[in-house]
């Protein structure tokens, strides 16, 4: 099942990250380098709101505790805070554009 954001690339603001609702829970969209990527709005942590974070290099860093995440893989990355199992990343879920531009999701990744 695919989820249909009903958003055009060009309505996302490459500055501001845009956390939308979805079946999957709250996840976010970012644009990076004209690239439209989608990974969870919350901190795997302690639920800061990634979506608040600054966004430089292909990463969004938590604006709480500074974990940064790869908007790509949705790994945690960067040497800040040793590994803590099973919340080392972040969802993310494929973004294709659908029949009518708009933005579509698949469901996240495992």
């Amino acid at each position: 099942m695919t989820f249909d954001t009903n958003l055009r690339p060009d309505e996302l603001d490459p500055e501001r990250p845009r956390p939308i609702t979805t079946p999957w829970g709250t996840m976010a969209l970012y644009v990076n380098q004209r690239e439209v990527l989608c990974i969870q709005a919350f901190c795997p942590h302690l639920e800061g709101p990634l979506f608040e974070g600054s966004v430089a290099d292909g990463a969004v860093t938590c604006p709480w505790h500074t974990w940064r995440f790869d908007l790509r893989s949705g790994r945690r990355i960067g040497p800040f805070g040793a590994p803590w199992p099973g919340r080392d990343r972040v969802q993310r879920c494929a973004v294709t554009l659908g029949a009518r531009g708009t933005i579509v999701l698949a469901p996240p990744a495992p």
